[in-house]
């Protein structure tokens, strides 16, 4: 069922979008392409991740509302060129939705949702013209942790005690190699085991269910915090 108001206010969004692009709106803006966008973009989602972890929903609807106008400033640019506009954009991805969900909107059951999700994905690839390899379907621009974690949930997983042992080996031999004047020609490099020790303990962190790249920023928020506090502490005794 439609919501006006909800339609009026993603109407009034975009009106608001297209007039500061137009040209009696906003230099700045006008200026824009999706190049000088790209780093907003990526800014603003994660700033929406730091409010969620905030757990502020006010915070949270603010931030989601930057990274929406990302969206919409997007889709203004390309459908200034005659490309695709907003609604071609909520078009895609609701009939995504449906298309992928046919256990919902659809006949199909319950069972094998996975494996059926992948089969889809992988007819959607095809008919777009794009392969199927890691190389072809993981984009360029993630970050290093995270591209990890995607490849370590594509091949078979060593158990949490196996990785273990290897992370110890492996640091070890870090040290071992740290003790030399200079490495032995037969030996790995620092950066070589380190990339091992870097690679392993993602996948731990797959095999035990925990999200690599948010344990991470999450470890860095609590020594940001503390850095500051004690920061703080050491400017009260000045």
């Amino acid at each position: 069922m439609s919501n006006p108001t909800h339609d009026m206010e993603i109407n009034r969004l975009i009106k608001i979008m297209a007039t500061l692009r137009s040209k009696t709106g906003c230099p700045w803006d006008r200026q824009q392409t999706p190049q000088s966008l790209k780093g907003y973009l990526l800014e603003e989602a994660y700033e929406v991740l730091d409010a969620i972890d905030h757990h502020n929903p006010t915070e949270v609807c603010d931030e989601l509302g930057d990274l929406l106008l990302q969206v919409v400033f997007l889709a203004q640019i390309y459908h200034e060129q005659g490309l695709f506009n907003f609604t071609d954009v909520a078009k895609s991805i609701a009939d995504k939705l449906i298309r992928r969900h046919p256990h919902v909107f659809g006949e199909a059951d319950q069972a094998h949702h996975a494996e059926r999700w992948e089969a889809i994905k992988r007819q959607e690839r095809e008919t777009r013209g794009q392969g199927h390899s890691l190389a072809e379907r993981l984009p360029k621009t993630m970050p290093a942790l995270k591209t990890a974690q995607k490849i370590s949930k594509k091949i078979p997983l060593p158990t949490a005690i196996l990785l273990q042992e290897q992370i110890q080996d492996n640091c070890i031999s870090l040290s071992d190699q740290m003790e030399q004047a200079a490495p032995r020609g037969d030996r790995e490099s620092p950066a070589a085991i380190i990339g091992h020790i870097l690679y392993q303990t993602v996948q731990l962190a797959t095999t035990l269910g925990v999200d690599a790249e948010d344990a991470l920023r999450q470890k860095n928020n609590t020594l940001i915090a503390a850095t500051d506090r004690k920061k703080q502490t050491r400017e009260g005794h000045q």
